[in-house]
């Protein structure tokens, strides 16, 4: 229940639900000056956040907090590949996706990670410990699960895959490979996650004492020069901009609750 309203008003407090808040007040209080500013405050929020540029200002400082992984990483830093292992966290799922049979599919955020983690795993012989589980349901298969079937598609065999299926955060899949990694004294990882989370999940995997080694994947800022259409709304580039808003509320929450 505590995991539900959290979600609840994480929703409320970010895009689209706060300006669907605060159009709400003002319309009560519209004929009043501070009533018809908090509508136009809301538009206009809407439309910045909405942009790329503004979309990138968010993003950015989160994307490029880590570098690119390069594989001379692991060999600069002199590490027993023995003692390094890939850790790859859950993005969600496609719960009863119709091109499956019904069955539960990885999400997009998901899916890249995972191809990402395969790549990896192929190119420095690492074994793989993917972490998620199920969240809000008791009903659909563990996102840990769903990750290791589709890495042996991509290619890995079962014996390089491991999970860890309870974790319902970034803070509890920490905690949950921390378990599996101590029990077999590892302590430096290769974290992969989409570039704009990365910063709160080396935080947390750092708050368990691990050594991190940052492979970031799926960046969204753009790379190309800006035009027109750059400053015209998409819904696309909305959800972007939510995106970091959440990231940047979840790592404040993590600092209070977990610092």
């Amino acid at each position: 229940m505590s995991l539900l309203i959290s979600k609840a008003v994480s929703q409320l407090l970010l895009p689209p639900g706060i300006f669907i808040l605060i159009v709400a007040v003002g319309l009560l209080g519209w004929r009043a000056r501070w009533g018809r500013t908090l509508v136009a405050l809301s538009m206009m929020l809407l439309w910045m956040l909405s942009t790329e540029p503004v979309r990138d200002a968010l993003l950015s400082p989160l994307e490029n907090r880590y570098p690119p992984f390069q594989s001379e990483t692991l060999t600069n830093r002199h590490l027993n590949p023995d003692g390094v292992a890939i850790v790859l966290l859950g993005g969600g799922i496609n719960e009863k996706a119709p091109e499956y049979g019904g069955r539960d599919m990885l999400s997009r955020y998901a899916m890249m990670r995972t191809v990402y983690a395969a790549d990896l795993s192929r190119r420095t012989g690492l074994d793989v410990y993917a972490t998620g589980g199920v969240v809000l349901s008791e009903t659909f298969e563990p996102e840990g699960l769903l990750m290791k079937r589709m890495l042996i598609r991509l290619g890995l065999s079962d014996s390089m895959i491991h999970i860890e299926t309870k974790a319902t955060n970034t803070w509890e899949n920490a905690v949950g490979v921390r378990r599996m990694l101590g029990a077999e004294g590892i302590h430096r990882i290769v974290l992969v996650t989409t570039a704009w989370h990365m910063p709160r999940s080396v935080w947390s995997f750092e708050q368990q004492g691990f050594e991190v080694i940052a492979a970031p994947c799926d960046y969204v800022v753009e790379r190309e020069p800006y035009d027109i259409r750059s400053w015209l709304p998409r819904w696309d580039v909305m959800a972007d901009s939510a995106d970091g808003l959440h990231e940047y509320l979840g790592w404040a929450w993590y600092r209070l609750r977990y610092g």
